[in-house]
């Protein structure tokens, strides 16, 4: 946007806005955090209620869920937009993308490709691997018996530590390696653990006074927003830790707490918008890169074209992912429960 419209770069206004809209990426976290608390409830109230765990049918809806949005990106990426737009190329890797490795292609290819809606998959690809190696993991804890998850879940932990500490000056290894970012999964695992056992800890958590979760809110939303202060350097060992434990705090307090400011469940709106959330996040690069094709030829300049912009991409991905739901993925997940 700002090689297009170079004045937008000298605004104070925009420069700020932008600053804070870089921070969405943190999004991608937050839904590593509640991927692992949800997987693993389920699988734990799973073999609870019936007695075992199916890793067949778990693998099978966890394809429901995912393959197809996933697929439709690499379709477009690769097939539908190189036949559409003569100037459009990737240096992407397809097979890599087909066999959920797309995260480790963003690591050796993603500076090189100007195509910057095939970067969404990568988290996509990392679910699918957490997906397939909690699965199998929590089939065999279940049937060997030889550990505890909190023990696992720990040496797991320790392991990403040890990533982190090794790779700290590698920026995409330490933003894309699948090792790097289990971090935000694991507390997720381990907070569906414990609440699944109804640890103590949890119930101070749920009892917190409103002046204390309005201090952590405001702590936690500090810290996202200075993030690349505090953790300069070495210290970007220990960002996902930390983060991901205040994300896991909005997630207990949304689903538990007593004295929250406000549940944002009761918004109709932002419950259909998390319902549709996976579209919008797989298709929203590609709506800015056709809207962006479009608007760069325009020879205008100024604050309303890059209103017009957001205005146009914003209103385009909520409908085409509102259609992506009831048409694609809405009859797929009614397979779930069969």
């Amino acid at each position: 946007m700002k090689a297009v419209y170079p004045i937008l770069e000298t605004k104070w206004i925009t420069r700020f806005i932008l600053s804070v809209a870089e921070k969405g990426a943190l999004g991608v976290n937050f839904f590593f955090v509640l991927s692992g608390f949800l997987i693993t409830y389920l699988i734990l109230h799973e073999v609870k209620s019936t007695g075992q765990f199916s890793l067949r049918k778990f693998l099978i809806r966890r394809t429901l869920r995912i393959w197809p949005l996933y697929f439709i990106i690499i379709l477009i990426g690769f097939i539908i937009f190189p036949a559409i737009f003569s100037d459009y190329e990737t240096v992407h890797n397809p097979w890599m993308y087909i066999a959920f490795l797309a995260n480790f292609d963003e690591i050796n290819n993603g500076l090189n490709d100007s195509i910057n809606f095939l970067t969404s998959p990568w988290s996509v690809a990392v679910e699918e691997q957490f997906y397939l190696f909690w699965g199998i993991l929590m089939f065999l804890l279940y049937k060997l018996k030889l550990l505890k998850l909190p023990v696992v879940i720990g040496i797991l932990y320790l392991l990403t530590f040890i990533f982190r500490w090794q790779y700290w000056n590698y920026e995409r290894d330490i933003y894309y390696h699948t090792f790097a970012v289990s971090q935000d999964i694991l507390t997720g695992s381990f907070i569906a653990w414990s609440l699944f056992e109804g640890k103590k800890w949890l119930d101070k958590l749920r009892d917190l006074k409103v002046f204390w979760v309005l201090l952590i809110y405001a702590a936690g939303f500090l810290l996202c927003i200075i993030k690349n202060k505090v953790f300069a350097d070495e210290m970007v060992i220990f960002e996902r830790f930390f983060l991901s434990l205040f994300f896991g705090f909005i997630i207990l307090d949304q689903s538990r707490g007593k004295h929250s400011l406000y549940k944002m469940g009761k918004i109709k709106l932002f419950n259909y918008l998390g319902k549709i959330s996976y579209g919008l996040y797989m298709y929203h690069l590609v709506v800015f890169y056709v809207i962006f094709s479009w608007m760069s030829s325009w020879n205008e300049h100024g604050y309303w074209l890059a209103a017009v912009y957001f205005v146009i991409c914003l209103v385009l991905t909520i409908g085409v992912a509102a259609l992506s739901y009831h048409l694609i993925e809405k009859p797929l997940l009614k397979l779930k429960p069969k």
